[in-house]
């Protein structure tokens, strides 16, 4: 049965992404916010934060889970591909992506730039599309405060966020480069500097890629390691109303 926890200790966690997920949002907000819940069932643990879930371990109530999610209604939906490939989810489609590992690093001189977060979001919005400037500025700041996260900058033209550390990687989202700077090369600038500065630490630096991007991630040193889907709300009928579909 899946329940809702307020002791993150009865948390089910594995050495996973997912996990990692579950565990950083645990960090920074603990059990206290209505919009960061922790869930658990026999073989896993479940996270709602903000408008996305985020499913650990193994379910074996298919049934349950699939009522658990529709009821919660996020507008993303990630778990492991096991668990992807038993879930039938009414307005949603699913979005195939790739995780990507740097296994080495050149050798720089050169820190990190702690980003701005105002240009940051300048960026984010830029290449990403519509992003609440509340909703984001108050999340990034928050998570930066309690160190669970960390925003850099490069050249005041690109951007990328280590969400979070686990179990020895460093799991980076966010990356972005102003449109009227790419080309450039500072996203691969940006990456080289922020990889570096993990492997001193003796962290792996990675990060999902849709497939439209890949191409560009192999060619600056990652190397595939394993690959999923998203579960994305799409834009259908469903019970009546419009699902307004929104990629990040």
């Amino acid at each position: 049965m899946i329940k809702l926890i307020a002791d993150p200790a009865e948390l089910v966690l594995d050495k996973s992404y997912y996990s990692g997920r579950i565990e950083a949002a645990c960090r920074a907000y603990g059990t206290g916010y209505d919009f960061c819940r922790l869930y658990s069932f026999d073989k896993g643990s479940a996270l709602i934060y903000n408008s996305s879930a985020v499913i650990s371990g193994k379910c074996d109530d298919t049934a349950e889970l699939q009522s658990f999610i529709m009821l919660n209604f996020p507008e993303t939906v990630e778990c492991p591909p096991r668990t992807a490939e038993k879930l039938t989810l009414l307005g949603y489609e699913k979005k195939h992506r790739t995780l990507f590992e740097r296994k080495a690093a050149p050798p720089t001189e050169n820190a990190p730039e702690t980003a701005t977060l105002m240009k940051m979001y300048e960026i984010v919005k830029a290449s990403f599309g519509e992003t609440e400037l509340d909703m984001w500025y108050a999340d990034m700041s928050h998570r930066i405060r309690h160190e669970v996260s960390k925003a850099y900058m490069h050249k005041n033209a690109a951007c990328a966020c280590v969400d979070f550390i686990y179990e020895g990687a460093a799991y980076i989202s966010q990356v972005a480069v102003m449109p009227d700077q790419r080309g450039n090369g500072y996203g691969r600038e940006m990456l080289e500097i922020i990889s570096g500065e993990l492997y001193k630490t003796g962290t792996v630096p990675r990060l999902w890629a849709y497939d439209d991007v890949m191409g560009f991630y192999r060619t600056i040193g990652f190397s595939e390691i394993d690959e999923d889907y998203i579960y994305i709300k799409s834009n259908m009928k469903y019970e009546g109303e419009n699902i307004n579909g929104r990629n990040f």
